[in-house]
């Protein structure tokens, strides 16, 4: 996202690939987060109609999408799909769902990898009446260990974890604030945001070798 224009992902330098077979269900203290079935559509559906004044204006997709369950059922299929070829993976969401009780709290994923330097985007969204909870925190701190574990204990193998966000998305920025990434980007009026417009872009980054997936954590600085 804020690579220059002559920066082609050619597939070379690291040549990251995913696991194969690609498989996504690991679990939080009080979370599972997982791949999409078809059998969520409905309950898809139901989060993001009952949350569409909570999830705009920063996720546009909330206004046009999910407007019945045939559509909640086609943008399932799409992600499963995603995970059916893994030469050509380059983003899949997955769902959020509360341990407990089985409810679709809300979606993350990854999406805008690069396999040339071994990184992806993550990012991250609630239904309105599970905000303020902590879910979202607890969720992006097991994806970040997800993302950048070793492919051999059921990680991506990533190298490198970014998030970004408008500057006037207050909330979202909390989330990599409170897991104490460090923050790289701040881009003046890059990011526009439709019904408010041009806002800055804030981005924060974390390297593997940055991060404890068996902890779900930053890793101490060392002395």
């Amino acid at each position: 996202m804020t690579r220059c224009a002559n920066e082609t992902d050619t597939g070379q330098g690291l040549a990251w690939m995913p696991p194969d077979p690609f498989a996504i269900r690991f679990e939080t203290p009080r979370l599972v987060v997982r791949g999409y079935e078809l059998g969520d559509a409905e309950a898809m559906f139901e989060a993001v109609a009952s949350s569409r004044e909570h999830l705009l204006p920063w996720m546009p997709w909330a206004k046009s999408g999910h407007t019945d369950v045939a559509s909640s059922t086609h943008y399932i299929a799409t992600q499963i799909m995603a995970l059916r070829e893994p030469a050509k993976f380059n983003n899949v969401g997955i769902g959020i769902f509360e341990k407990e009780t089985g409810r679709l709290l809300g979606g993350t994923g990854v999406h805008g990898v690069h396999r040339d330097t071994a990184s992806a985007e993550t990012g991250y969204w609630l239904r309105a009446d599970a905000v303020g909870k902590g879910f979202c925190t607890e969720a992006t701190a097991h994806v970040l260990s997800w993302a950048l574990g070793e492919q051999a204990a059921g990680g991506l193998g990533l190298r490198r974890v970014v998030v970004y966000c408008s500057a006037k998305n207050a909330a979202s920025q909390r989330i990599p604030e409170k897991l104490g990434l460090r923050q790289e980007v701040h881009q003046r009026e890059d990011y526009f945001v439709p019904g408010v417009g041009c806002t800055d872009r804030l981005g924060w980054g974390v390297m593997a070798e940055e991060w404890d997936c068996k902890k779900h954590r930053r890793n101490e600085p060392k002395a």
